[in-house]
C-alpha cells in the first residue's frame, strides 16, 4: 500500500465516523491545553522569579571582618583589598556600604517600621549602580535620603485596614526620622533622632536592597559612629558591606572563586538563580505530568474508538485482507487513523491553549484584574517556550498511536474468511 494510498483511505474512514471522531478528540484537546496552560504558567513564574533577580544577578555582596568590636574574624574590607578586588578581571565597580548597625525605627508621619536597613553610599558610587527612580530624583545630598522600592510598602502596612491604601504611600519630599538607640557606659539607655528628607523612590532592583533606606556615606558613618562610641577611619578598620559590581555575568563563579579563597564572606544572586532554575524545571514536569493525566484518560477513549471501528468494520478488514493487505498494512491503517485523532485533538489543544495564556496575561497583566480578585501582589503570568507547542502536538500524536497499537494488532490478526462470515 502505497502512502498516498493510506492517507486516502484513513481520511475517507475518519470522515465516516466524523462525529465519534470529534467527540474523542475533544478529550485530546482539554489534556493537551492542560498541559500547555499549566507548564506555561510554570515557565512564567519562573521568568518573573529570574526577572526580579534584575541586574543583581550581576553583583556580588562581601562581608569583612571589623575591628569595632575587638578582632577581625575575617579579612578586613579596607583600602588595600578594595584595590585588589577592582583588579580582578571582570570586575567594574566596588562600591563599599556603610551599614548602619544601631537598631532603629523608622517614622513617617503615622507609619513605623523596622523591617528595613540604612546603608550609607558616597553619591558617585551610588550612581555605577544604575539605580532608578520610580518618583522623585536620585539626589542624596546632607539631609536627604533615598528609599528602596519596598521601604514604602513596608513603612503602609503599619497602617489600620481602614487607613491603608491600595498603593504604598508617595513619600516623596515628606521628613522620615530615624530613632536609633544605645546604652551609655554605665548602661543607661540613650536614644537619637534624625529627620532626612525623601528626595526619591528608587524602582525596583529585585535584592536586599529593595529593603534599605540610602544615606549619604559621611552621614550614616557619623551614626555608627555615635552607636559605637568610637571614631573609625572605614578605609584602614574596613568596610561593613562592599558591593562588587560584574560585567559579565558568566564571569560571576570564577571570581567568587578568588574572593572565597582570600577568606571573604561572599553572596551572589547566582546560586539563587541556580536553585530558582532547577525548582522550577521540577515545578514545570509536575505540571506538566498532572495535567498529562487528563490525555492518559483520553487515551482510553481512542483505544474504546478504535476497537468500536474494528467490530464495525469488520468486513471490510477481512475484505482488505482478501485482495492482498499484509499484517503490516492494517495495522497501518488503524494506527494512522489513531495518530490522526491525536494530531488534530494535538493541534485545537495547543490552540485552545495559547488562546487561556493570552486571556491570563490579558487579567494578570496591565488591567491589574488578578490583583484586584486575589489581592495586592498577586500576579499571573503565562510564558509559552518555542518547544512548548510541538511538543503538545507531538505528544498528543505519539498518545493517539500508542492508544492504537492493541486496536491495530486486534484487527491485524483477523483471518479474512472469519473475518467475513463475521461482518
Amino acid at each position: 500500500m502505497t502512502f498516498p494510498d493510506l492517507l486516502a483511505l484513513v481520511w475517507g474512514n475518519l470522515r465516516r465516523m466524523r462525529g465519534r471522531v470529534l467527540l474523542t478528540a475533544l478529550g485530546v484537546v482539554v489534556g493537551t491545553a492542560a498541559v500547555v496552560v499549566l507548564i506555561s504558567l510554570g515557565a512564567g513564574l519562573q521568568r518573573q522569579a529570574l526577572r526580579q533577580l534584575g541586574s543583581a544577578a550581576q553583583e556580588i555582596r562581601l562581608t569583612g571582618g571589623s575591628d569595632m568590636t575587638g578582632g577581625a574574624t575575617r579579612p578586613l574590607l579596607d583600602a588595600a583589598l578594595l584595590a585588589r578586588i577592582e583588579a580582578l578581571p571582570g570586575v567594574e565597580a566596588v562600591i563599599p556600604f556603610e551599614l548602619v548597625s544601631a537598631p532603629l525605627d523608622v517614622e513617617a508621619g503615622q507609619m513605623c517600621s523596622r523591617a528595613v536597613r540604612v546603608m550609607g553610599v558616597d553619591a558617585a558610587d551610588f550612581a555605577a549602580l544604575d539605580f532608578e527612580a520610580a518618583s522623585g530624583a536620585l539626589d542624596m545630598q546632607r539631609g536627604q535620603a533615598l528609599l528602596g522600592a519596598r521601604v514604602p510598602e513596608t513603612l503602609g502596612r503599619t497602617l489600620g485596614p481602614r487607613e491603608r491604601e491600595n498603593t504604598p504611600p508617595d513619600l516623596v519630599g515628606e521628613t522620615l526620622t530615624l530613632y536609633l538607640a544605645r546604652n551609655s557606659a554605665d548602661g543607661a539607655p540613650v536614644e537619637r533622632a534624625v529627620r532626612v528628607e525623601v528626595s526619591g523612590v528608587l524602582a525596583p532592583r529585585g535584592s536586599a536592597y529593595d529593603f534599605a533606606i540610602y544615606l549619604p556615606h559621611r552621614e550614616a558613618l557619623a551614626l555608627n559612629t555615635w552607636y559605637f562610641a568610637q571614631r573609625r577611619d572605614p578605609t584602614r578598620q574596613g568596610h561593613p558591606e562592599v558591593l562588587v559590581k560584574v560585567g559579565d555575568v558568566r564571569q560571576i563563579a570564577a571570581i567568587e572563586g578568588q574572593l572565597l579563597a582570600w577568606g571573604l564572606n561572599v553572596f551572589s544572586e547566582r546560586e539563587q538563580a541556580e536553585s530558582l532554575g532547577a525548582y522550577f524545571t521540577e515545578l514545570q514536569a509536575l505540571l506538566g505530568g498532572i495535567a498529562a493525566i487528563s490525555l492518559l484518560v483520553a487515551a482510553f477513549s481512542i483505544a474504546n474508538t478504535m476497537l468500536m471501528a474494528i467490530i464495525e468494520r469488520t468486513r471490510e478488514i477481512g475484505l482488505m485482507k482478501a485482495l492482498g493487505a499484509t499484517h503490516r498494512d492494517v495495522m497501518a491503517v488503524f494506527l494512522s487513523e489513531a495518530g490522526c485523532i491525536g494530531l488534530l485533538g494535538g493541534v485545537g489543544g495547543v490552540s485552545v491553549g495559547m488562546g487561556i495564556n493570552g486571556l491570563i496575561n490579558l487579567l494578570g497583566g496591565d488591567s491589574g484584574l488578578t490583583e484586584r480578585m486575589f489581592g495586592a501582589g498577586v500576579a499571573l503570568h503565562a510564558f509559552t517556550p518555542l518547544w512548548l507547542p510541538l511538543f503538545g502536538i507531538g505528544f498528543a500524536v505519539l498518545i493517539g498511536v500508542a492508544s492504537g497499537i492493541y486496536p491495530a494488532h486486534r484487527a491485524a490478526q483477523m483471518r479474512p474468511i472469519a473475518a467475513l462470515k463475521l461482518g
